[in-house]
């Protein structure tokens, strides 16, 4: 049975779709499956899908019929797609579950960890996160929160972040034109247009969100009914329900970063 299984592994490392890590190299692996050609792990995995050619070069692959399932390729750290943020401080033990890499279980936050599209993060009683989107906003994660990256249609769209429960602080980026929509916040019961400004939002157990705006401007929609919000105002949307028009709130926390 042992000289069996050792000529199983043998013939398994001697086969051409098998590619042995090598730890030296900033990347990723990932094994190509059913359906997938080089146009489509260009797509989703290259920040320029362009660069399939430089993606055949860093695999030592000259035909790109070669590129069947069940090969293995190594997506160089230079060629595949930027995250959408990057974990810059953190408290506690927050954990994230990254789902762009097709990963199952959760694994505890790191500094410097990228977040891509459909990644989620959590925190418990005793921790927080600290995010920056790769456009220069930041954001927050109280205790007891949850969050996914969402996926945007199109790279021109703005990032999408879904906040699943818990409250959530972000300092937008202003950098932009005043009519480009710069961030969208979604939760079970709202979508939240941000234009450039400074808010805190927060979902209950049973799903219904109040937003407080302090700084800018923040366009509220449910049951397709929008409130404007302004600074030094908020609103609360019952999940069902459309937006309550907004009312003044006290002086906001300061969660200017330094």
């Amino acid at each position: 049975m042992k000289v069996h299984l050792r000529l199983l592994l043998l013939l398994t490392l001697l086969s051409p779709n098998f590619l042995i890590p090598d730890p030296s190299k900033e990347g990723i692996y990932i094994t190509v499956e059913k359906g997938q050609t080089l146009s489509i792990i260009s797509k989703t995995y290259l920040d320029d899908p362009k660069k399939w050619r430089e993606l055949l070069k860093s695999n030592q692959i000259d035909n790109p019929n070669l590129i069947q399932p069940g090969k293995q390729l190594f997506i160089p750290k230079s060629l595949g797609k930027k995250p959408m943020a990057d974990v810059y401080q953190f408290q506690g033990g927050p954990e994230v579950l990254k789902i762009s890499q097709k990963e199952t279980s959760w694994m505890e936050v790191q500094l410097g960890l990228g977040l891509y599209a459909k990644d989620e993060v959590r925190t418990n009683q005793n921790s927080q996160v600290q995010f920056t989107l790769n456009t220069g906003s930041k954001f927050e994660i109280s205790e007891n929160s949850h969050v996914v990256m969402e996926k945007t249609k199109t790279e021109k769209e703005p990032e999408e972040v879904f906040l699943r429960k818990g409250r959530l602080r972000a300092i937008i980026n202003k950098n932009y034109g005043a009519n480009k929509r710069m961030f969208i916040l979604r939760t079970d019961s709202a979508v939240s247009e941000v234009k450039g400004t400074e808010f805190l939002t927060e979902v209950d157990s049973k799903g219904n969100t109040t937003l407080g705006c302090y700084e800018g401007i923040v366009s509220v929609t449910a049951e397709k009914q929008t409130v404007d919000v302004n600074a030094g105002f908020a609103t609360y949307v019952e999940k069902g329900k459309p937006p309550t028009p907004p009312f003044a709130i006290p002086n906001p926390p300061d969660v200017k970063s330094e």
